[in-house]
């Protein structure tokens, strides 16, 4: 399904630069759509170390600030996306609502943070995709370099590094 399949337009979807009052409704967005989409990939413990219930929303407002691009995308006044990058050609986040799956944001998110790469002259574009993301990216040309099993808090969950380009 996509968003002209519902009745709204990819022209609908509008991208800009994240700002820190984001930040909330970014988190929420991030832990909602990581309990719900990766649900049958990862375990519940997986999922609560990755997405922790509580958050110091000053911490994941530093985190998203690190990168060098950071890009929401919006319909109708409500964050449906977020995509970061950093000027190495690393392309660390990409989220999408869990309301919004399947409609193209992702698409849109990625394809403009590939673009802000090649402005940037960086031909090459690697990236760590979940059990989840990895056909995503692999659709859009990426390569699995190798699987990996990640601690974060006590916990390993698997992943996968991949490159364009």
């Amino acid at each position: 399904m996509n968003l002209e399949m519902i009745g709204y337009k990819q022209d609908e979807v509008k991208l800009r630069e994240y700002r820190s009052d984001d930040c909330k409704d970014v988190w929420e967005l991030f832990y909602n759509t990581v309990h719900t989409m990766n649900s049958a990939d990862y375990t519940e413990s997986q999922l609560d170390v990755w997405a922790p219930k509580e958050m110091d929303l000053q911490t994941w407002n530093k985190r998203l600030l690190k990168n060098s691009y950071v890009v929401v995308a919006e319909m109708s006044n409500t964050i449906v996306g977020i995509g970061t990058a950093d000027n190495t050609g690393y392309f660390d986040l990409l989220y999408v609502h869990k309301d919004y799956q399947r409609m193209g944001v992702a698409t849109l998110i990625a394809d403009d943070i590939e673009k802000y790469f090649l402005k940037h002259g960086i031909q090459t574009t690697t990236t760590d995709a979940s059990i989840t993301a990895k056909p995503f990216f692999e659709k859009r040309g990426y390569i699995i370099e190798k699987e990996q099993r990640v601690e974060c808090r006590g916990q390993f969950l698997i992943n996968y590094k991949m490159r364009k380009g």
